[in-house]
């Protein structure tokens, strides 16, 4: 099993950073709208777990996706996951298969991501429903150095998931609680839009 170790960092400007990746001879695949429902059983025990079952649309491609935290865990200032992957040729019949099994959906989460690779890293620039924020995978000397190399702040990083920031960002503002974080129907459609004249 594949381990996946990333770190997030926190008050991005995209647009910035895109530039810079760009100007430093990075290879980017371009934006892309993403749409994820994560799914669990009735009783929430793989989120008690600690494992991730999700399944992933993007450009008309489906990923069927399981994270779960290493047995043995070695201490790192990135967030580290086992992860297994693998494309999905019909994304209803899979949502079927897994609803069969006793899992169905806990929760549905949007981005627009922005994959870069440069220094041996894989950097996704992700803007979500609730903020901006840079996701850089790799080993942690590497991470840690291109996100030197790109003045991202040391002191704005987190190890948290996209699904607890949300629930952070929920709370601050004292809105309901809501485990999902899509967008609005007018700025998922402006976004499309926007994809697609690119």
């Amino acid at each position: 099993m594949a381990l996946e170790c990333e770190l997030k960092y926190l008050e991005a400007d995209l647009a910035d950073l895109a530039e810079r990746l760009g100007n430093a001879g990075a290879q980017t695949s371009g934006r892309y709208f993403e749409a994820n429902t994560v799914f669990d059983r009735s009783d929430r025990s793989l989120k008690r777990d600690g494992i991730l079952l999700r399944l992933r649309e993007k450009r008309g491609e489906a990923v069927l996706t399981v994270k779960r935290p290493p047995e043995n865990p070695e201490p790192s200032a990135l967030k580290i996951f086992e992860e297994i992957e693998t494309g999905v040729g019909d994304a209803a019949a899979m949502v079927e298969a897994l609803e069969t099994l006793g899992f169905s959906p806990a929760f549905r989460y949007e981005k627009v991501r922005e994959k870069w690779r440069y220094m041996d890293c894989v950097i996704c620039l992700d803007r979500l429903p609730f903020g901006d924020f840079v996701e850089i995978e790799g080993d942690e000397p590497k991470v840690l150095a291109c996100a030197s190399s790109l003045d991202l702040k040391a002191s704005c990083t987190t190890k948290a998931t996209y699904h607890e920031l949300n629930i952070e960002y929920r709370v601050a503002k004292g809105l309901e609680p809501d485990e999902n974080f899509v967008f609005a129907p007018w700025e998922r459609a402006a976004l499309l839009d926007e994809l697609d004249k690119l």
